[in-house]
């Protein structure tokens, strides 16, 4: 891949708008940081995040086309969502249609996940991106970031009765409690 600059950086790792290499696409290329590819815990949930929404088709979720590793650096690589996030957008830019063409959006991608047993575990607003609108199409609401997802009736030991995963501003109240 040809990396054409940064989309994102997080505690984990960072997104980065690239090209893929024999296709005449652009992608998103989310690489979990050095320090933390050692740890295997952190290693499972980064894979999993790759297959858990490979199994999912939907506009509403961000389309993954490939995953591995490279220098021992784990990679995913992601349909790419131009636009913004609803983190970057300010009050004077949310007007009541708006806010709910967001909304059902994000409810109709959470349904589908749900479907599928899929819970993603981490809906906040920097996890919303605003695909920007194009001719013939309006604006949309596709979630991304999965790495906290949990499938319902897996046996990935991955969470734990009695631990908390969850970005704390945006926890549900059942979580806290």
């Amino acid at each position: 891949f040809a990396i054409e600059g940064v989309l994102g950086r997080g505690g984990m790792g960072s997104v980065y708008l690239a090209r893929h290499p024999r296709l005449p696409r652009q992608l998103a290329l989310k690489l979990l940081n050095r320090e933390v590819c050692a740890e295997a815990e952190i290693r499972r949930r980064f894979e999993q995040e790759a297959s858990v929404v490979a199994r999912m088709e939907h506009p509403g979720i961000v389309g993954i086309y490939d995953r591995g590793i490279h220098d021992e650096q784990l990679w995913i690589a992601m349909q790419y969502i131009h636009g913004t996030d609803a983190a970057q957008l300010s009050p004077d830019q949310l007007s009541i249609e708006r806010v709910l063409r967001i909304l059902n959006g994000c409810a109709a991608a959470l349904d589908y996940a749900h479907s599928r047993a899929v819970l993603h575990r981490d809906i906040k607003p920097a996890n919303i991106l605003l695909a920007a609108p194009q001719i013939g199409l309006e604006e949309r609401a596709v979630l991304t970031d999965f790495g906290i997802a949990r499938v319902l009736g897996a046996t990935s030991g991955l969470t734990a009765t009695g631990t908390f995963t969850a970005t704390l501003a945006f926890a549900a109240p059942e979580q806290l409690a």
